[in-house]
């Protein structure tokens, strides 16, 4: 990963040394850099092997929550659901080299739809977790929309812009809100599985 020099944090953000290194500091326990002895920090690197395994656990947290939120969720909870899948229903469609505003804005929305899918579970931990896999998969998303080449390997990079294309679609994630809000449990954690499982390229299982 790229190194963060202090120096060039202080003179792009205008804040001193404590600031930024409690910032690093918190960024460092999501995993988003990394840190070495008398090295300094970098952003962290990026690897398909890494991307499959957030996924795997981002898939066993979001279906348990699914499930509890089709259980108990109450009428709060499907009206979020509603005005977030409005909300992500006009948001930009992804696509590799759009500009940044336009993927910010269609990831705010995207991730905002699935937290609120999740949103009627009690379960306060698993809510915390499961945030900070969507930030590491925010992370993935972003390095293959806006950048090129990140898993070193065009095959890959490819592949997943393809699938990330097909399942940021709003018709998947209707189908999937249909599920959740007709208290269809096994359909919408089938739903879900196709939709976060999709990401993963069988043919490539050992790419870098």
């Amino acid at each position: 990963g790229d190194p963060l020099t202090v120096s060039a944090l202080e003179a792009r953000y205008g804040f001193g040394w404590t600031p930024l290194r409690d910032s690093l500091s918190r960024l460092e326990g999501e995993n988003l850099v990394t840190s070495a002895r008398n090295r300094g920090y970098r952003v962290s690197g990026a690897s398909y092997a890494e991307l499959q395994d957030i996924q795997n656990a981002r898939l066993v947290i979001e279906a348990q929550l699914l499930r509890e939120s089709i259980r108990v969720g109450d009428d709060e909870w499907q009206k979020g659901v509603l005005l977030a899948h409005r909300a992500l229903s006009r948001a930009p469609a992804l696509e590799q080299g759009m500009p940044e505003a336009a993927y910010e804005a269609f990831e705010i929305a995207h991730q905002d739809f699935h937290l609120r899918l999740v949103g009627g579970s009690h379960s306060g931990w698993l809510r915390r977790f499961l945030e900070q896999l969507h930030g590491q998969v925010r992370r993935y998303q972003r390095l293959i929309v806006l950048r090129q080449g990140v898993l070193s390997d065009t095959r890959t990079d490819a592949a997943l812009m393809a699938i990330l294309h097909s399942t940021s679609a709003i018709d998947h994630h209707t189908l999937l809100m249909d599920a959740a809000l007709d208290r269809d449990e096994d359909h919408a954690v089938k739903l879900l599985h196709e939709h976060i499982g999709i990401t993963f390229l069988p043919d490539m299982p050992n790419a870098p």
